[in-house]
């Protein structure tokens, strides 16, 4: 099953790292390539960082000062092009529903190689149960609308559908507030034990690793975070975080976010039990 288009985002980080790797190669600093150009710093740096995506004609003034000829200068403005080239938006289609960063967000859960998440207080959308998804959209402050909830379930359940890609690899982290917060909440269990097998069940499966990080176990870094790491098979490779609030959340690719999000992640993964330890902490809380 083939995996869905890389988001421009993707594009637009390959090519600041390319150019980046261009520069340095004929050994000139940021500060070196504005003062050629007439340019600032800030504007060099911006490309680089894929904090603004690169026009063709500054592109050509980049390439010339780097030495870049022939065949390798065609790909450089293929990447440009798709940085600044928006995805179809489609009526109907899952993307189409939603806005903003999550729309950029479903793109990357369909289209990355790798997805590591972790969670804190809440399930992952991509693995919660029906009654789950319902009970939350009713805790939203103001209340949604019954209509709303159903399109909420609607969306959200649409979403699961990246974890049935063999081609993609998804990685979970659960910290077990996130499970216990579901005690009660139905005048029973009903709810926890359903959602205990929904995880149980997700273990099972080739592309997905689950990690329950007990109470037991203690604090360990980033305990709070609730993000995801995309990864991308690119050349060069690309990864970026999404960051989890309430009413949103931040999208971040800048080489110190990332260096501190992918060592929550390595003490994240570690601190929990494996997956086959998981297993029988999940087979426990299923049980009438």
């Amino acid at each position: 099953m083939a995996r869905g288009p890389l988001p421009p985002l993707v594009y637009k980080i390959m090519c600041g790292r390319k150019l980046e790797a261009a520069r340095e190669r004929v050994q000139l600093s940021q500060d070196d390539v504005s003062k050629r150009l007439g340019w600032s710093q800030q504007k060099v740096a911006n490309g680089e960082t894929a904090v603004s995506a690169v026009n063709r004609r500054d592109l050509e003034l980049l390439l010339d000062v780097y030495g870049v000829d022939g065949a390798a200068r065609g790909e450089y403005f293929e990447l440009a092009d798709l940085a600044r080239k928006q995805l179809p938006r489609r009526k109907g289609t899952l993307r189409s529903k939603f806005e903003g960063i999550m729309r950029q967000v479903v793109d990357m859960e369909f289209s990355a190689t790798t997805t590591w998440r972790h969670n804190s207080m809440v399930i992952p959308g991509m693995l919660q149960t029906e009654e789950y998804m319902r009970y939350l959209f009713r805790a939203y402050r103001p209340s949604w609308p019954a209509d709303e909830i159903e399109r909420g379930v609607e969306r959200r359940l649409g979403r699961q559908a990246a974890l049935a890609n063999t081609d993609q690899q998804f990685w979970f982290v659960v910290h077990e507030a996130a499970l216990r917060s579901l005690e009660g909440i139905d005048g029973g269990n009903s709810v926890l034990r359903g959602q205990a097998r929904v995880l149980l069940d997700a273990i099972d499966r080739p592309n997905v690793e689950l990690q329950v990080a007990p109470f037991r176990h203690g604090y360990y870094p980033g305990q709070e975070e609730t993000y995801v790491i995309f990864g991308f098979d690119t050349e060069p490779a690309v990864r970026v975080t999404y960051v989890e609030k309430y009413d949103g959340g931040d999208i971040l690719h800048d080489e110190k976010n990332l260096a501190r999000f992918t060592t929550f992640w390595e003490h994240q993964r570690v601190h929990a039990l494996g997956p086959e330890q998981t297993r029988p902490f999940l087979r426990e809380l299923s049980q009438p």
